[in-house]
């Protein structure tokens, strides 16, 4: 009677009817927890929807408006960029064209047929061939209405021959980038004679 004895504490108690009667009634109150705190079908179909309805479609609409804010950010970054791309060269332009001006007051003290004339020629078309394709234009506005958005009027004379607003004469031309100026075109403008 001592060994059994000491078997039935050192391994616990033995399986002898009392211990199937409590595994059982613990997995029964286990479960009747788990049926209390899920919904019935009926619990769920009493519950009101209008708020959640509400809250839903209030979800759905700041969403919605989010994307919208998402999608003008995304267009506004995008002309942002193309523009910095389509001006980045804007401040070495204003600095080169002072240059090309220089080149044209050459190209008028040298003598039409020295060598000097000709090379001059050669490098002002080369720089001009280069910037046009970054995006300078030229303004040489003789015979154009005057517009003082490109133009700079530096005096009025009477003409017979052009109409009054009539840019006669250019005494430094103009340049812009794409539709930005870059320095107006100083411009002699006809008026009607006295």
């Amino acid at each position: 009677m001592g060994e059994s004895q000491d078997k039935h504490d050192k391994h616990g108690p033995t399986d002898d009817g009392d211990g199937a009667e409590m595994h059982s009634s613990v997995d029964a109150r286990a479960e009747e927890a788990v049926h209390s705190e899920v919904p019935g079908d009926e619990e769920i179909a009493a519950i009101d929807q209008a708020p959640l309805a509400q809250e839903v479609a209030m979800l759905k609409d700041a969403l919605l408006r989010t994307r919208a804010e998402m999608d003008n950010l995304h267009k506004r970054t995008e002309r942002e960029l193309e523009k910095s791309r389509r001006f980045a060269v804007d401040g070495l332009l204003r600095e080169l064209v002072p240059v090309i001006d220089s080149l044209d007051q050459g190209l008028e003290s040298a003598a039409a047929d020295s060598s000097l004339a000709e090379g001059l020629g050669l490098t002002r078309r080369q720089l001009v061939s280069a910037l046009t394709r970054f995006g300078l234009e030229e303004e040489d506005p003789v015979g154009q209405v005057f517009d003082p958005q490109w133009h700079e009027a530096m005096s009025m004379q009477p003409s017979a021959e052009h109409e009054p607003d009539t840019v006669i004469a250019v005494l430094q031309k103009g340049y812009r980038l794409h539709d930005r100026l870059l320095r107006p075109a100083r411009v002699i403008v006809a008026r009607r004679p006295d």
